[in-house]
């Protein structure tokens, strides 16, 4: 990797540091009780997961889909006044988390954390840091969107080794890379660009294991739980989850990075913005088509992939950002870019702005995310078309005449 750019991921990091520290202490620092000041419990999210996983150990997954009766529950589980909460995952994702819902919750969090650095710095760097990389585990230890995921609890880092191992294996091992891509189905959205970069590529046997991953999970998940958990996920759960795009009236819409997001805080009716969302999520899908069909190197194609899947849907949030950022090491580190001025403010921006930079400048109602995400995937893709048309200079180039 140029130093150039390790020097700028660690400055990103650096420089969302404090402002991190400041924002986690008066947003989410628990009381003795571990209520947070945001209405939660220690975790945020992950009270989700945990829950999920000890409802299903405990065969009353007729509560887990029932908003009201599972809010109860969580009442009288954690604390009377805590914030509502809907379990939005679908039911083969609870298969993930039986473990952490096993243990007593603290453990499981402290676990979940700690498994969910190591997962999301493995597949960053892929291989074990050489000498001289000091400056970079220190930025990936300190990457803002580590730590966003760590306080909401998320399980971002997760699905950026199964997004990002699923590209690194592709070109070799495309049945591991299948599923990868089959697991990912927890949190569908995000894998919805894959498809159509398998069938792109001529990769059957990484759609077929991606395919027989994805129904196994479902049919066992049918086995064990019924059929009833899926009638009302797919029933109550998926329209109830659908609210938040259609009223944007949470906490969660300035963690928003997404075109639709963009629409929205600019003024735009919520149709309008959709119709937004929709027309970039054509044109991304064109340029990420065009891009893996293109002599770029694989490194490059893979994080325009993955920057692509956070800007395919309306409703992406700067944890799953963990996917594209561990890309971008990924492609720094193997790929060979030597450092402009351009290029070190993109890096830079994308590895400061994700959690409390980006919020608070969102609360501000700039929408600094997705204006970066956009821009940073327009630079990419021509740094990627640039190579192409650079390659066929080169090789189209008449040779040179010998007196």
């Amino acid at each position: 990797m140029d130093r150039n750019y390790a020097k700028a991921l660690l400055a990103g990091a650096l420089f969302a540091l404090p402002v991190a520290v400041m924002f986690a202490a008066v947003s989410f620092w628990p009381n003795a009780q571990l209520h947070q000041p945001n209405d939660f419990y220690l975790g945020s999210d992950f009270v989700n997961y945990w829950t999920g996983g000890r409802l299903a150990l405990e065969g009353r997954l007729d509560i887990l889909y029932d908003l009201t009766r599972y809010n109860e529950l969580l009442n009288s589980w954690f604390f009377p006044e805590m914030g509502l909460m809907s379990f939005s995952y679908p039911p083969h994702a609870l298969f993930f988390f039986v473990l952490p819902g096993a243990l007593p919750y603290l453990a499981a969090l402290t676990l979940w954390s700690v498994f969910g650095a190591i997962a999301f710095i493995a597949v960053a760097l892929g291989r074990w840091p050489e000498r001289g990389e000091a400056r970079l585990v220190w930025a990936l230890v300190l990457a803002p969107v580590l730590w966003g995921n760590v306080v909401f609890g998320q399980l971002g880092l997760f699905l950026a080794l199964a997004f990002v191992g699923a590209l690194r294996a592709l070109p070799a091992r495309p049945a591991l890379a299948g599923v990868l891509i089959g697991f990912l189905t927890v949190k569908p959205q995000l894998g919805l660009l894959l498809p159509f970069v398998l069938i792109a590529l001529g990769q059957r046997r990484a759609f077929a294991a991606a395919v027989v991953t994805t129904v196994a999970l479902i049919g066992a998940s049918i086995a064990v739980f019924g059929v009833e958990p899926w009638q009302v996920y797919l029933a109550e759960t998926m329209p109830f989850q659908w609210q938040f795009i259609e009223r944007m009236n949470g906490f969660y819409r300035f963690q928003m990075v997404t075109p639709f997001t963009a629409a929205w805080f600019i003024g735009l009716p919520i149709d309008t913005a959709l119709a937004v969302q929709f027309a970039a999520s054509i044109g991304v899908l064109a340029a990420v088509l065009v891009v893996v069909r293109s002599e770029a190197d694989w490194p490059l194609k893979s994080l325009i992939v993955a920057l692509g899947a956070t800007l395919m849907v309306p409703y992406v949030l700067s944890y799953d950002l963990a996917i594209p950022l561990a890309a971008l090491i990924w492609w720094l580190r193997d790929g060979g870019l030597r450092a402009s001025p351009l290029s070190v403010a993109f890096v830079t921006a994308l590895w400061a702005l994700p959690f409390a930079v980006g919020i608070l400048i969102q609360i501000d109602g700039a929408p600094v995310l997705p204006l970066v995400l956009m821009a940073s995937f327009a630079w990419l893709v021509a740094e990627a078309l640039g190579y192409r048309w650079s390659w066929r200079r080169q090789r189209q180039a008449p040779a040179p005449v010998v007196a």
